[in-house]
């Protein structure tokens, strides 16, 4: 049976054996990826995954189960999936899955064949450019990870959703370090792409070396400078606000309390250069897809507009809970782990955050700036998107001062409030890069500070 006769049977078998509602997912994974240790690729490996999730509910008890179908049979996945709801307690809030919606687009519209089709010979030859252009006397990249996948998925549902859709994903991970003279420099390069003929693999290698080289000069930052703008680099930035608005604007949070914005629509959160979206149907979105994956068909939805709060991002669950309609947020599959996305429940997620640009370049962003710094990494970049507080670790930055780049930083605190820093002089710069399920250009954030250690 194909996925689509698998999700079938399972709905069908699932009426039958009682079930007031029932829902199927079923997806198969195809995933070829090469793991580089100290300059050399040494594992690579293509691996097939097919899995399927069952919803069986009756009146407001759910089940939900999954399974790998390698072992069990269908009615047997059926059996346990409706042992599980029966001894569920009800869920006051469920009302029913999502009614059938026609979408439109081709199932295989964000789907790549050439990505989908890579032998691991010629995946590794593409890891292999990003080392061989990072090399340099004293540089060498000790791990990195290239990985290609296809998607392929189908939801049914006793109301008559049955739709699907195909795609493609390419992941890299990336470092690079230098050492002279005890003094470490160090390279983080990411790379997100539903197209593998689009990455430059060579680019990639080229600013690991420069990272990890520039590294070499960097000095600890000792002194504390408040009312700080710092601007991020485009893999930053997107991690730290697609955290807060993927928070603040999920229809999951407003519905129980935790969001800021809970009560916020049509009133101003931030500044009005900043308009994102959340595009279900984005050209460069690597979640992108005709349907989510409840089957209601994706859309664009305008979350902020020139600063103003315009709508939040709703699954079907949290939307009939409002009397709304799904904006196609049901999601299951993420950007990062293609494998094992059946075995949890559709909930409410964003697609792709999409910031709009603004008409600066990044230099003349920055030539803007009389006191700031310019980060390019942080250890990990993270903010408490209940509060908006944030402390970052700083491992590669250059101060800017009356608009220059000057001295090269690490061992730094950026620390602030993120909620509060965008409703000020925001500045977006031009050209926006995919960076996990965003695609976001380099911004400044203003009234921030960074603290020496």
């Amino acid at each position: 049976m194909d996925i689509a006769d698998i999700a079938d049977k399972l709905v069908q078998l699932s009426e039958k054996a009682g079930a007031t509602q029932a829902e199927a997912f079923v997806t198969i994974v195809r995933t070829s990826s090469v793991y580089i240790d100290d300059d050399i690729p040494k594992i690579v490996s293509s691996q097939t995954e097919l899995g399927t999730g069952l919803k069986f509910i009756v009146g407001k008890q759910i089940g939900f189960t999954s399974s790998t179908l390698a072992s069990e049979t269908l009615q047997e996945i059926v059996d346990r999936a409706k042992s599980i709801a029966h001894v569920s307690s009800e869920d006051p809030k469920f009302l029913s899955l999502p009614d059938p919606k026609k979408p439109s687009g081709s199932i295989d519209k964000f789907y790549d064949s050439n990505t989908a089709e890579i032998g691991n010979e010629e995946l590794t030859d593409k890891a292999m450019e990003v080392v061989k252009s990072a090399k340099a006397d004293n540089v060498t990249v000790p791990n990195g990870t290239l990985r290609a996948s296809s998607i392929e998925f189908r939801v049914q549902n006793s109301l008559g959703v049955n739709a699907g859709s195909k795609s493609t994903i390419v992941f890299g991970f990336f470092t690079a370090k230098s050492e002279i003279s005890g003094q470490v420099g160090e390279g983080v390069q990411r790379c997100w792409s539903r197209n593998i003929d689009a990455v430059d693999f060579s680019g990639i290698g080229e600013k690991l070396r420069s990272q990890a080289l520039e590294g070499l000069e960097a000095e600890a930052f000792k002194d504390k400078w408040d009312d700080v703008v710092a601007v991020l680099a485009p893999s930053e930035g997107g991690e730290i606000l697609g955290t807060l608005v993927g928070f603040a604007a999920s229809a999951e949070q407003v519905n129980n309390g935790s969001s800021p914005w809970a009560d916020n629509l049509g009133e101003r959160v931030a500044h009005d250069a900043l308009t994102i979206s959340d595009n279900g149907r984005s050209e460069r979105g690597l979640l992108s897809a005709i349907v989510d994956d409840e089957g209601t068909p994706t859309q664009n939805t305008t979350l902020i507009e020139n600063g103003v709060l315009r709508s939040y991002f709703f699954d079907s669950y949290n939307a009939l809970q409002r009397d709304m309609t799904s904006t196609g947020n049901g999601l299951r599959r993420n950007d990062r782990e293609t494998n094992g996305r059946f075995a949890i429940p559709a909930g409410c997620r964003g697609t792709t955050m999409e910031v709009i640009s603004g008409s600066k370049s990044l230099d003349d962003v920055i030539g803007e700036i009389d006191r700031g710094v310019y980060i390019e990494h942080f250890a990990w970049p993270i903010v408490d998107p209940m509060s908006g507080a944030f402390s970052n670790e700083i491992r590669n930055a250059r101060l800017i001062e009356k608009g220059e780049l000057t001295k090269q930083i690490k061992y730094a605190l950026w620390v602030g409030n993120l909620y509060e820093s965008i409703k000020g002089e925001l500045m977006i710069a031009a050209k926006p890069e995919v960076h996990s399920n965003r695609v976001i250009p380099a911004i400044a954030f203003p009234s921030t500070e960074i603290i020496g250690q």
